[in-house]
C-alpha cells in the first residue's frame, strides 16, 4: 500500500494553459511516484464507498433488529458519536429538556 511520500511533490498534474486561451490545457507527462499516488486516491476513495454500503447495510439490520426505523437508528448514533466527539452533549440536551418541561407543564 502506497505512503504519504506523495505530498512532499507540490502537485500530482501541473496544467500548462496556452496563451490562446481557446485550447486546452495541456498536461505534463505523469511520473510513475505519480501514478501511485492517484492510485491510491482511488482505492481509498474506493475503500470508503465500500464501507459507507457496508455501514447503510448494518444499520438497516440493526435498527430492524430492534425494531425502529433505520432514520431514528441514525439519529441516536449521531448524537452518541457527538457526544463522543465534543462531551458532555447529550447531558446539556437533557438539561435544556427539563427545562423545557417545566415550562411547559
Amino acid at each position: 500500500m502506497p505512503t504519504d511520500s506523495y505530498t512532499e511533490s507540490p502537485s500530482a498534474i501541473t496544467p500548462e494553459i496556452t496563451s490562446t486561451g481557446s485550447e486546452f490545457a495541456s498536461y505534463r507527462t505523469l511520473s510513475e511516484q505519480d501514478r501511485a499516488a492517484i492510485r491510491a486516491v482511488i482505492e481509498t476513495k474506493m475503500r470508503i464507498k465500500l464501507a459507507q454500503g457496508q455501514v447503510r447495510e448494518d444499520m438497516k439490520a440493526v435498527a430492524d433488529r430492534l425494531g425502529m426505523k433505520p432514520s431514528e437508528l441514525n439519529k441516536i448514533i449521531s448524537l452518541a458519536m457527538r457526544e463522543r466527539e465534543r462531551g458532555n452533549v447529550l447531558a446539556q440536551e437533557k438539561a435544556l429538556i427539563e427545562v423545557a418541561e417545566q415550562i411547559v407543564f
